[in-house]
């Protein structure tokens, strides 16, 4: 693999089972977020928001399954 997209083995989610399921409730959370979603472009905006507030805890788990799920760095 290039230097820039790391190895996945060394990411938290496949080498650290608890965080592995930590991650997997905030993906779920996020699912649920737009599952339940209103249909005007303000919800849709409200559940973005939400969203980058989930990646960004991910990101805090595991930096690297967090850039492949969209998080960028602020």
């Amino acid at each position: 693999m290039n230097s820039v997209t790391p190895n996945p083995m060394e990411w938290q989610y496949y080498t650290n089972k608890a965080k592995r399921r930590r991650i997997d409730d905030l993906l779920k959370a996020a699912s649920i977020l737009f599952m339940n979603c209103g249909p005007t472009p303000a919800d849709h905006r409200e559940a973005a928001e939400k969203e980058k507030e989930i990646i960004n805890q991910i990101a805090h788990i595991d930096r690297h399954f967090a850039e492949r799920c969209g998080w960028k760095e602020n």
